[in-house]
Parts: C-alpha cells; sequence; structure tokens
C-alpha cells in the first residue's frame, strides 16, 4: 500500500503542477562507478518486487497449501500511466494510484491485500479465493478503472487503462516467485479481454518454444549461408515470354535439402529477424540483377519493412548510379501493408518508384483495397491473391470477383498478374478475361537455379 495520504482535489490540465527538475547530484568516484556498472541482478527472482509482498505472497501460497484451500495472486497494470503524467504530471499520477488502491481495499475482504509494486503496478493476494471468486473481483476492479475519470476527476478529461492477470495457488503454482512471473504473463497476454488467468495462457507455452525454436533455426541458416533464392517466371498471357521471374526464399537444412522458408516469415516478423532476412533478399537479388544484365526480378518485402526507413536508405545507396538495375527490380509489397498505414506505405512506394524501382501490389483481394487507398498507393501492378485463382474453373463467385478485380485494377491503367495458375483450363479462364500476366506451376515451378541462364542446380555462392 502506499505510505503517505496524498490529498482527493479535482484535476484540470491547467491546475496540475508543472513537473519540477531533479537536484543535480554530484556523484563520488566510487558511487559513480557503481551507477555505471550496477552489480549484477542475483537469481532466482532479482529485486523486481518489494520484499516484503514476495515473503507475504510466499506465506500465503505456504497457508494454502496446509490447510487445502486456494488464493490467487492477481496484478493491475495501468497501462496509460504515462499518458496522464504527460498530461497531468508527477503529483495527478500519483493521486490516481493512490486513490484506485483505496477502491481496491474496499472491494477486498478481510486479509486480503493490495499493494504498490512497480510505477504503474499493483498486487493483490486473495486468499479463500477459487478461479471464480478471482474472476468476479478482477471483473468489478476492471469496472472500477473504467469509470474511474468520470467518478474521480469530475473537472478533468482523465481516463485511466488498465490490464489484469492472475494465477492461482497452488493449483497453478507453488512459490512467490513463480506465481509474480505467471501473472506478468497473464497480464502481457492479454487481447481485448479485461482479465487473463495463467491457465488460459498455459496453452501457448508450447507455441512460444516452438517460434523461439524456428527463428534460432532460420538465424542459423543465415548464419550459416544456407538461405538462397529460387525463381517462378512471370508469363505474358498475349505472347506466353517471361516477363520477368519472382525470387522465393529457400532454406537449405543440414542434409542438403531445400525447401521453401515462406511458412518461417511470421516467425521471423515476430522474433526481430525479418530486417536481415528481407536485406539479405534484397542483397541477392541485386546481386543477380548486376551478374546478368537482360532479366528482370521481383521479390516480396514484409510489411515491417516497409516501415523500416534504415532498409529502404540500404537499398537507395546500392542502387546509387545504377539505373539499368533500378528498372529491371520489381518489390513487391502485401495488400495489408496498406491497411497499416496506408500514408506511410505511399511513402514507401513514391520512394522506390523515385529510385527507378517498380511496385507491385501483392495478394490483391484479399483485403479488398478501396478506390482511395488504390490511388494513393500508385503501384505498377497488381497480382490477384491466388486463392481467388486456383478453383477458377469451377467457383463461379470467384469468377465473378476476380473480373471485378481485373476491371477495377485495369481502370487505373494497372499491370495485372494472376497467381496460382495451375491448369490449362484456369489459364484459358483467365485470358479470356484478359488478364495481363499469369504465374504458377502451369507455367512453371520455383526453380533451384537461374533458369534465364539455362544451367544446372544452383548450389549458390
Amino acid at each position: 500500500m502506499l505510505s503517505h495520504e496524498s490529498p482527493h482535489v479535482p484535476l484540470s490540465p491547467a491546475s496540475a503542477p508543472p513537473p519540477r527538475p531533479e537536484p543535480a547530484v554530484q556523484l563520488s568516484p566510487p558511487l559513480e562507478r557503481e551507477a555505471l556498472h550496477p552489480p549484477p541482478v542475483p537469481y532466482p527472482g532479482g529485486n523486481f518486487y518489494p520484499p516484503e509482498f514476495v515473503d507475504l505472497l510466499e506465506s500465503c501460497i505456504q497457508r494454502v497449501i496446509t490447510e487445502h484451500t486456494s488464493g490467487s495472486l492477481m496484478l493491475v497494470s495501468i497501462t496509460n500511466l504515462p499518458m496522464i503524467i504527460n498530461a497531468y504530471g508527477h503529483d495527478t499520477s500519483e493521486i490516481v494510484i493512490h486513490d484506485l488502491v483505496k477502491m481496491i481495499e474496499a472491494m477486498l475482504r478481510d486479509g486480503d491485500v493490495v499493494q504498490r509494486l512497480q510505477r504503474d503496478q499493483l498486487g493483490i493476494i486473495l486468499i479463500n479465493s477459487y478461479p471464480e471468486d478471482t474472476a468476479i473481483i478482477a471483473g468489478r476492479i476492471h469496472n472500477t478503472i473504467q469509470n474511474f475519470g468520470r467518478d474521480n476527476f469530475a473537472t478533468a478529461a482523465l481516463y485511466i487503462m488498465g490490464a489484469i492477470g492472475s494465477v492461482s495457488f497452488p493449483l497453478e503454482t507453488t512459490g512467490a516467485h513463480d506465481a509474480l512471473d505467471k501473472a506478468y504473463v497473464a497480464v502481457g497476454s492479454l487481447q481485448g479481454a479485461p482479465h487473463r488467468t495463467f491457465e488460459m495462457t498455459r496453452q501457448e507455452a508450447d507455441e512460444c518454444r516452438q517460434q523461439m525454436g524456428l527463428a534460432n533455426y532460420l538465424f542459423k541458416a543465415f548464419k550459416e549461408s544456407r538461405l538462397r533464392m529460387a525463381y517462378q517466371p512471370v508469363i505474358e498471357s498475349k505472347t506466353g515470354k517471361t516477363l520477368h521471374y519472382e525470387a522465393l526464399l529457400r532454406l537449405v537444412n543440414q542434409a542438403g535439402k531445400i525447401s521453401s522458408a515462406g511458412a518461417l516469415i511470421p516467425v521471423a516478423e515476430k522474433m526481430g529477424l525479418i530486417d536481415i532476412i528481407d536485406t539479405m533478399v534484397m542483397e541477392k537479388t541485386i546481386e543477380e540483377l548486376r551478374r546478368s544484365d537482360d532479366v528482370r526480378l521481383a521479390f516480396n518485402v514484409s510489411n515491417l519493412t516497409t516501415e523500416n526507413p534504415l532498409w529502404l536508405d540500404n537499398l537507395s545507396e546500392r542502387l546509387k548510379d545504377s539505373p539499368d538495375v533500378a528498372a529491371r527490380l520489381i518489390i513487391e509489397i502485401t495488400e495489408t501493408a496498406a491497411h497499416r498505414d496506408l500514408r506511410r506505405t505511399a511513402f514507401f512506394v513514391a520512394s522506390l518508384q523515385a529510385l527507378g524501382c517498380q511496385v507491385a501490389l501483392d495478394d490483391f483481394g484479399s483485403g479488398y483495397t478501396s478506390f482511395r487507398q488504390l490511388k494513393a498507393l500508385s503501384v505498377d501492378m497488381v497480382k490477384i491473391d491466388g486463392v481467388f485463382i486456383k478453383d477458377l474453373a469451377t467457383n463461379a463467385d470467384n469468377r465473378f470477383f476476380v473480373q471485378t478485380l481485373l476491371n477495377f485494377a485495369q481502370g487505373f491503367g494497372l499491370h495485372t498478374v494472376a497467381e496460382f495458375v495451375e491448369t490449362g483450363e484456369v489459364a484459358k479462364i483467365l485470358m479470356e478475361m484478359s488478364v495481363d500476366s499469369m504465374q504458377g506451376y502451369y507455367f512453371g515451378k520455383p526453380a533451384n537455379h537461374r533458369p534465364w541462364l539455362n544451367e544446372g542446380e544452383y548450389k549458390g555462392e
């Protein structure tokens, strides 16, 4: 609990006191060294939480084990506390936390405890509380948080947001540090719900381990130069000629078997590896264009890369004084990138075109791009999502939808590409629909060599 009482006063932006500057402190040499190089945090547990709260929690856990009952640890995080501090200052934020603690105390029973643990986090220990009881109390706390500004600060535009996570003991944990960790995981796993228990996140543990394992596998392949490119042709509908090739990422395992790395891209995005992957693909593609001056190549970039100015600077540096290479480079962005941030994606597209590259909008139709979005992006071509192409011969709804997409895109003067063309029948339908070009297994699977050189299996450099 807070160790001081704060006066309850109505606040407004005008009346909130400005933050006071911290007094300058001169550190003696030993203290200065300690500040710059703090001692390592002991393991396990560390000093993340007040020791007296950890000791009390441990005592409560052992008590319910002895008495064959149940209890819960609940963590309440005020997720927009930085916003409150920015708007009203330190003193107001402290009043908010103080008053919220008092309100929660009023909901609890004798023996239950609420205490401030960190800057924006409260810890609540519930004795003789089963999961269903904890859920009821969590609902009441959530309702209090939602109505806090309206009920307490009538003259201020103050609103607080909270996330609540809990863990039951001894059902889910038999130790204080483990309980705090699991409640912390529950808070961080919230996806729209006001309260989440650790039991609900247990099923995600295997997935987390798997994702980290896959990320390690991908990074190791990168370090060992076992990532390379395969090339699939894009065919002009009227002539049957190859317009360009799409460069697709492939992974070579320890036994030398080559497989698609596409399934690992979401993992690379989530684990922070997509920057090095997209940079590597860009470098390899430009290297191929420099090697062969009569081929055009395309490659796909992640949505995250469209928001990365460093990647764009890197590309600009590599294409500097090479207009012939830029003119033969097509960069594909997914339609969902436009829905993330249309203005930023439009800037990314314009920057690529200023370098002399062409830009394709991949998976066209999956996100139902609007007239305004397509006009703002000003891409050079669109690639219709293969999910609408594969069963074109048997699905009348998809035929109607694809024809609508083609008319929509061609109305903007855009080059159209149909993906996943796997049969001659589908290719014939698309030609009758006047699609500009096609890509798929019917015309060629991705080749692990450079098809334009008619060489053998590409082993890489």
